[in-house]
């Protein structure tokens, strides 16, 4: 009798292996008590480069994970968790059950609350929800300034679905209050935190087309960035505050020019780190989200501002860039700018600095998985990698090596060998290598199985 699990789509096996694997984990003592390194498994598998449906086949594993999961760091990452646009129909139950388990998330603090809010209002976007957060939103109102920011911020982020209208009756009368609550805010708060949250709320709102004719969009967007310059980060809530709004802002396309050339003021060596990483990750999410790159590629690719920034050496800096992945035709639009890109990674991945040497690391791999090396680039890629994991001496960057494996020959002596290390997260590193390997080899065994079937 055939395994029914042979005509699974490949979307639903995809999901199945890297839910066992997930599972797999959770059995591993060291995995359950350290929290940083669950965090360090998310953080990469969040960084690296993923097409739409490899997105979502990891939405079960990350329900399961938020169901269960006690850190804080781990939530935080999370929480960001690419949402593909739209989804494939089948991974709208899986959507779904994750923001059920983000709903049932005992939020204690305010931090807490502000990682469940932010998830919340990304994944569901349908102006249906609109009555309850703007009850969260005034009930932040009623907290004390420096508490109310975070959750504030976190609601900033929502956005209309496209292609939504709201027209009549209920839903229409959330909206309108919803547009007031930030409108009010905007005028009373102006150059304070408050006002600078409100702006964003209302840019998207104005992207959705929900604005009332005659609004404001260009003073918001002059006003936002210009708050965002000229504010000090004093506090890690400060630097949270702003991450999170960044995280969501998008640029009007005819403006994109002017914008980047605007925020790119903000990477100089003379601007506050915390500045500098979350505009990074600003125009990351541009790119990804087709902003940048697309078209006019001489115009608006990153790519030669990546090259001349790669002075930079703060971890969080680093990440951030990181997580801008150009595309085949802009390396062609930039040919020297990509070579000095991908030299610079190469000397990161070399790096003192272990948060340095993880950025580089997973850079050199979207570079590799986006199909922009030289066959010269990739043999040096695939001899630095046998090279880093027989020698690494950081658990959180062998467990980020165990996740960015390159097609070909898989490295099995050495990773065996990894599994006599003295130290507990070395030797989970190797065996999640070990186990992806093997899992791969038994998924390209089921599809030979089900080639056969069909024949």
């Amino acid at each position: 009798m055939s395994d029914p699990s042979l005509f699974a789509s490949p979307l639903a096996r995809q999901a199945a292996r890297n839910l066992h694997t997930v599972e797999w984990l959770s059995e591993n003592d060291t995995w359950r008590s350290d929290w940083f390194y669950r965090g360090i498994f998310w953080r990469t598998r969040r960084m690296m480069a993923m097409t739409p449906d490899e997105a979502a086949a990891w939405l079960p594993a990350v329900a399961v994970t938020v169901q269960r999961e006690t850190g804080i760091f781990v939530l935080e990452e999370l929480s960001h968790w690419p949402l593909p646009e739209p989804l494939p129909p089948e991974a709208l139950p899986w959507r779904d059950r994750l923001i059920q388990v983000w709903e049932q998330y005992p939020a204690d603090t305010i931090w807490e609350k502000t990682i469940r809010l932010a998830a919340l209002v990304r994944l569901d976007r349908r102006a249906e929800r609109l009555p309850e957060w703007l009850t969260e939103a005034r009930q932040a109102m009623d907290l004390e300034s420096e508490d109310r920011h975070l959750p504030l911020a976190a609601l900033a982020g929502w956005r209309p679905r496209p292609g939504d209208r709201p027209v009549s009756g209920d839903i229409w009368n959330a909206v309108s209050e919803w547009v007031q609550f930030w409108e009010r805010l905007y005028w009373v708060y102006f150059w304070q935190p408050e006002g600078l949250i409100a702006a964003v709320a209302l840019l998207h709102l104005e992207e959705a087309g929900w604005l009332p004719s005659g609004s404001f969009p260009e003073q918001l967007r002059e006003e936002f960035y210009w708050g965002v310059r000229k504010r000090s980060i004093k506090t890690y809530r400060d630097e949270k505050i702003l991450r999170i709004l960044l995280a969501s802002v998008a640029s009007a396309p005819e403006r994109l020019r002017q914008n980047i050339t605007d925020w790119l003021e903000l990477i100089r060596e003379n601007v506050e780190w915390e500045k500098r990483a979350a505009v990074w990750d600003m125009l990351a999410a541009w790119q990804r989200e087709g902003g940048i790159g697309r078209g006019q590629l001489q115009e608006l690719s990153l790519l030669p501002d990546l090259a001349r920034a790669l002075w930079e050496e703060d971890g969080d800096v680093v990440r951030a860039m990181a997580g801008y992945i150009p595309e085949a035709a802009e390396v062609s639009a930039h040919p020297e700018a990509a070579r000095e890109v991908i030299a610079h990674w190469e000397a990161l991945s070399q790096s003192i600095y272990w948060e340095v040497r993880f950025a580089a690391w997973v850079a050199r791999w979207n570079l590799r998985w986006v199909g922009v090396l030289t066959a010269e680039e990739q043999a040096r890629f695939d001899a630095d990698y046998v090279e880093a994991i027989r020698a690494e001496n950081n658990p959180n960057i062998l467990l980020a090596l165990a996740q960015i494996t390159p097609p070909g020959t898989f490295p099995l002596a050495i990773w065996t060998r990894r599994l006599s290390d003295q130290d507990d997260r070395y030797r989970l590193a190797a065996q999640l290598a070990i186990h992806g390997w093997l899992v791969e080899v038994a998924s390209g065994s089921e599809a030979l199985a089900l080639e056969a079937e069909t024949e």
